[in-house]
């Protein structure tokens, strides 16, 4: 093993450790709290609620997308918010997380939380359709197609 190799190797473990290499190193579901809620296991979906929150606050973009998402969805723990729902998901979109992009990009697109932005909505939904994410990609070009934002 080089000394480049191991560096690389030790700094990736790092990385790892405070859960920064990938997005969903951050523990935060909530999926997880809310079927912990639906099972009436009301300790554990506020552990996972609480989880979110601090994941959130440390600048992980899935807690950051799940707090938007939070906001966005009335009856989920926090009075609804379209426009801390999109402060949420635009810092998390800024980390690169797929869903995060297009959930700004349709945000722009309706204005939801935010002004109606073409341009905007182009910009977002063109970085998840560059994005890895196959899933949100496709679903992007397909919104980025429906609302002609190539002439934007």
């Amino acid at each position: 093993m080089t000394v480049r190799t191991f560096l690389l190797s030790c700094f990736f473990h790092i990385l790892l450790f405070i859960g920064l290499a990938i997005p969903e190193i951050a523990r935060a579901d909530l999926d997880e709290a809310i079927a912990y809620a639906e099972a009436g296991e009301k300790d554990k979906a506020y552990e996972e609620l609480l989880l979110i929150v601090e994941q959130s606050e440390q600048g992980h973009p899935k807690a950051l997308y799940e707090l938007g998402v939070m906001y966005k969805t009335e009856g989920l723990w926090i009075v609804q918010s379209d426009e801390s729902a999109f402060e949420n998901w635009l810092a998390s979109a800024e980390l690169g997380y797929a869903p995060a992009q297009f959930a700004v990009g349709a945000s722009y697109i309706i204005g939801s939380g935010i002004e109606k932005d073409l341009s905007q909505a182009k910009r977002w939904l063109q970085f998840t359709i560059d994005n890895t994410y196959e899933y949100y990609s496709r679903v992007a070009l397909t919104l980025y197609n429906a609302n002609e934002l190539d002439k934007y």
